[in-house]
């Protein structure tokens, strides 16, 4: 199974249907920042998204405010807090990220991302599908501050692979003990395919 990889769209709607309509993928899973701070956003998302799959697996980013999590919608399925299971593998899911200086809607605090990561079951192959990366992994910002989340890092042996995004430039695929990959924002074109079983990773770009 090939999984469709996507964060950080920031409504760039254009950006969002070239991959979706280019890409060969049998499921879509979304690291966060489907909006820039519009909630109405998420359901064009939605609208686009259930044109080219019949469900999707996201997490909202800091970007994004968390009233989206409560509305229905065609295909897009929020994981916030939740384990799910899906084609043999469980999926875990932990959006927003850790306290900014920029005031965003979706900012939690390391406990309470704890608390989250707490109430998850574990299954047989974990995916951990996080907007914030772990600290010290693909969350390097441009001034060299590394911006990820201290208790994913010390929870990452739970799950052999974790999917994130929030900083965008630090884009890029570890392929160790587990699989860490940030796609790289869909704003800029930038998307990944993953196909587990072969620990096989393509960074992709329009």
């Amino acid at each position: 199974m090939k999984f469709l990889l996507l964060s950080d769209i920031h409504s760039s709607m254009d950006k969002l249907e070239k991959i979706l309509t280019s890409a060969n993928y049998d499921a879509v899973l979304i690291a966060g920042d489907l909006t820039q701070f519009r909630p109405k956003d998420a359901r064009v998302v939605d609208e686009m998204l259930s044109e080219y799959t019949d469900l999707c697996f996201a997490v909202h980013g800091n970007c994004d405010h968390e009233i989206i999590l409560g509305e229905n919608y065609r295909v897009l399925r929020f994981i916030h807090g939740k384990s799910v299971e899906f084609e043999g593998y469980s999926i875990h899911g932990v959006g927003g990220s850790g306290i900014t200086p920029f005031n965003t809607p979706s900012e939690y605090t390391e406990k309470e991302i704890l608390e989250v990561m707490n109430s998850f079951t574990l299954g047989d192959f974990n995916i951990l599908l996080s907007h914030c990366p772990p600290r010290g992994t693909l969350d390097r910002t441009f001034s060299g501050y590394h911006a990820g989340c201290e208790v994913i890092r010390k929870r990452m042996d739970s799950f052999n692979a974790i999917l994130c995004g929030h900083i965008h430039e630090s884009h890029g695929v570890i392929n160790s003990t587990q699989l860490v990959v940030n796609p790289g924002p869909v704003m800029w074109g930038r998307y990944a395919l993953i196909d587990f079983e072969r620990r096989d990773v393509k960074l992709m770009k329009l």
